[in-house]
């Protein structure tokens, strides 16, 4: 119901009890009775003013409630090391650390957003030594398909001991958008390094900076 639909039904509902029982001619001539109207349409119209206030307050309230209860944030590394993965491979960080709000599969290695909003990622990936300089090895953050990709790292023509390389991104998803870490290009042999010596080398994480 508008709020004209509602001030003009009160209004007819009180000009109906005031003027009861008064001749219409009195009504018609009666600068009193109209402006006891007039006060009373007024003050029903500023009421609902106030009550419309209150319910949008009482709203936005509600929606900041809902947006803090939104845990949402992931960490996992890989157990086993990867050998040689091919391009186009998902890697799947099969160990969770922490995963609230369950967004992140670790049987699948995708993230899916559940609320529309802003995203956090962050991928640190390691290798250990690589005797043949003209390897390559790239690893792609990945938005929804294959080949989608938005931040990547690299693991290129080094012999040190070890090496390491990050990748991050910071995304607006809607709900059911997919995240993952895919292989993208491959040169020569590699080792993606896994959890050993009671540290995880390869993890990346995500969470949620705010929803919309």
């Amino acid at each position: 119901m508008s709020a004209i639909t509602f001030v003009l039904l009160a209004f007819i509902s009180v000009s109906s009890g005031l003027l009861e029982g008064i001749p219409p001619q009195e009504v018609l001539h009666s600068d009193a009775t109209l402006q006891l109207l007039m006060s009373e349409v007024t003050r029903l119209s500023n009421e609902l003013k106030e009550a419309q206030e209150k319910i949008s307050t009482l709203d936005n309230q509600v929606d900041k409630l809902t947006n803090k209860d939104r845990d949402i944030a992931f960490f996992a590394y890989l157990g086993p090391g990867l050998v040689n993965p091919s391009p186009g491979t998902t890697i799947v960080f099969n160990e969770p650390m922490t995963n609230s709000g369950n967004n992140y599969d670790p049987q699948h290695g995708v993230f899916t957003a559940s609320v529309n909003g802003t995203y956090n990622f962050h991928l640190i990936a390691a290798s250990p030594e690589n005797s043949d300089p003209s390897h390559q090895l790239h690893l792609y953050i990945t938005k929804n398909k294959p080949g989608s990709y938005v931040s990547y790292g690299w693991l290129d023509r080094t012999t040190d001991h070890w090496v390491q390389t990050s990748a991050s991104a910071v995304l607006h998803l809607c709900k059911g958008d997919r995240i993952w870490v895919e292989v993208g290009a491959v040169v020569g042999s590699h080792t993606l390094a896994g959890h050993s010596d009671n540290r995880p080398h390869t993890y990346w994480s995500g969470f949620l900076i705010h929803a919309d």
